[in-house]
């Protein structure tokens, strides 16, 4: 063992090749663990190359002991990085980014989610660790201290050395970087790991981390977003068919139910003759059903979708724009209705800075969040309070309400791991797994929202009230292989209105079209909203489009690049806090007479 340490130390090669061939080996691993074991995986394999030689270059500066100190924390490092990244693609379909260091606020309740996926066979990447910490501690009596290189010529060729390696190596890299990005596939991050490769890909996600936190928006891309806004306007145009719908809304309540995990196959689903959600189905007979609507989150998972729903942005591309750009200027549902004299609510059984949200809600309208700490009964299950709870606290708060009002509800008890008790597994389906779960979670909050609204029409709620219902992502096809039927990303959004006869409108569209289409009928001047909401009104002429989360294109638009850039643009209006930038009024108040009249009623 002396030998080898010495070997290792006192050969400038012999570290470097070594920690070269277990990075290049661990990433291989994480490829084959997140794709396949193919030659096509192995080929891809070989991009890791460059990227793991600039990390190998720095090694020429040190020697001893420093030498091996640096081979060891690199190995640590990446090994727990690349743990990390096939725990987080377990989940999310992208591999870990540092962007999730700003996830301060996540509740305990959170790793009941994503405990599972900890124990497999990924803990293989530290397999070598042991050995190597052996080395380490064993080495402090081969070598001894380490005497500092007085010779400045040794330290010359040492610095020659790491140039030379660090330049050819980056100049690779950069140049295969710069290749692969023109590669077909390069705009959905599930390939990001193949194209970029494991190390390079986080060096990538590293320098615009760095970029993004100190981002300020110059000129040009301020003008570029108004270009945007500006070509965006022809997206709220109207089919003549539903010009008579504008204004629908204006001055009603408005209950948003944020249904957890509800995926659209979900409403035709039955088990023994028994619907899964016969609450939803029963309200959708009296609702505008928008059929479909497509998932376009991003890392920021539920709290994206309560972005697009309530500002009209596209999700950051990395990270949450909840936890990393909270307070930001944001113009937003909520605010726009409290500037008309609603009063703004949002209640979620979890705890209040739940990824940030104490923080952004003040900042997007919400006057008064209602978290668990308010809640009367604090039952919990999976990953917060019992919706029966929140269903129940939530009829508490809307009488409390001043009309009108906007309650935005959020629902919890539908979320992976999908391990609901059994006193509360309404269906009685025997099986044992993911799918029996996650079946049994929707019908259970579905059996509640059905009580939730029995009891909003008996206290006489639902006079001039509407109910907005959306599925935020996907479930069971999200987080677990599943034999139920293929959701193709679909999400139910509808709008009930009491006695009103169901209106199915097919058109192709996604979360981020949500607020434009409720913006519509509730009546606002569109010259209020075009250079602030992105997305398109579902009430549109032809058959719509949707950019997926991978950035696909779904649909076939005439402006197929201006819908392509959307993500990358709201990223900088995000990013950049461009409504404060900009000096936009985001805090704005429409002019629509048939809120003043309600308001006059209900006095």
């Amino acid at each position: 063992m002396d030998n080898l340490i010495k070997k290792l130390t006192q050969n400038k090669w012999t570290l470097p090749l070594l920690l070269g061939a277990i990075l290049y080996g661990k990433s291989l691993f994480l490829l084959v663990t997140l794709y396949d074991a193919s030659a096509r995986v192995f080929m891809m394999s070989l991009l890791s190359i460059a990227p793991i030689l600039v990390i190998v270059s720095f090694s020429f500066l040190f020697e001893g002991r420093k030498k091996l100190w640096y081979f060891f924390f690199v190995n640590i490092g990446y090994s727990i990085l690349f743990y990390a990244d096939m725990t987080y693609f377990d989940g999310l379909n992208r591999l870990f980014s540092f962007y999730v260091l700003y996830l301060k606020n996540i509740s305990p309740e959170f790793a009941a989610s994503t405990s599972e996926y900890f124990m497999n066979l990924n803990f293989l990447v530290f397999v070598d660790l042991p050995f190597f910490l052996y080395i380490m501690l064993k080495s402090k009596k081969v070598i001894g201290k380490s005497i500092r290189q007085k010779n400045r010529e040794l330290r010359m060729k040492r610095w020659g050395l790491f140039g030379t390696a660090f330049a050819l190596s980056f100049m690779l890299m950069v140049t295969q970087f710069m290749t692969v990005r023109k590669t077909a596939g390069i705009e959905n991050y599930e390939n990001h790991a193949l194209l970029l490769s494991p190390v390079g890909n986080h060096m990538v996600n590293l320098a615009t981390f760095i970029r993004d936190s100190v981002k300020k928006l110059n000129e040009e891309e301020i003008a570029s977003i108004e270009g945007w806004y500006d070509e965006n306007a022809s997206h709220f145009s109207v089919a003549d068919e539903y010009k008579d719908l504008k204004g629908l809304l204006a001055g009603k309540n408005l209950i948003v139910v944020h249904f957890e995990s509800l995926e659209s196959f979900a409403l035709d689903y039955t088990w023994q003759g028994q619907e899964i959600t016969p609450n939803l189905n029963k309200l959708i007979k009296n609702s505008i059903n928008f059929t479909n609507v497509r998932e376009q989150i991003q890392e920021g998972v539920s709290s994206d979708a309560e972005l697009m729903f309530n500002t009209g942005l596209y999700p950051t591309q990395k990270g949450s724009a909840f936890m990393s750009y909270g307070e930001n200027e944001y113009f937003g549902l909520p605010k726009l209705l409290k500037n008309e004299g609603y009063e703004t609510s949002a209640i979620h059984g979890d705890m209040a800075a739940f990824w940030n949200r104490d923080i952004v809600y003040p900042n997007i309208g919400i006057e008064r969040y209602v978290d668990e700490e308010l809640f009367e009964d604090k039952r919990y299950s999976g990953l917060g309070i019992l919706d029966e709870s929140l269903f129940k606290q939530s009829v508490k708060e809307i009488e409390r309400s001043t009309k009108p009002y906007y309650s935005y509800v959020m629902t919890v008890t539908s979320h992976t791991p999908f391990t609901i008790e059994e006193e509360h597994r309404y269906l009685g389906i025997p099986w044992d797994n993911h799918d029996a779960g996650y079946l049994e979670s929707i019908h259970y909050t579905d059996h509640y929202l059905g009580e939730f609204y029995k009891e909003l029409e008996a206290k006489g709620e639902l006079e001039n009230t509407a109910l907005i219902v959306f599925g935020d992502h996907e479930g069971v096809h999200k987080y677990h292989d599943s034999n139920l039927p293929d959701n193709e990303k679909k999400l139910p959004f509808f709008i009930h209105i009491p006695g009103m006869e169901e209106m199915e409108i097919n058109t192709l569209g996604g979360q981020v079209d949500m607020l434009p289409t409720i913006l519509y009928l509730l009546g606002v001047d569109e010259d209020l909203y075009t250079d602030k909401v992105m997305g398109s009104n579902l009430f549109r002429e032809g058959e719509g489009s949707v950019v997926m989360a991978t950035g696909e294109v779904l649909g076939d638009p005439k402006d197929y690049d201006h819908l392509f850039n959307a993500p990358y643009i709201s990223n900088l209006i995000i990013t950049g806090d461009y409504f404060r930038a900009a000096e936009k009024d985001v805090d704005i108040t429409p002019n629509t007479q048939m809120v003043e009249e309600e308001k006059n009623k209900s006095h």
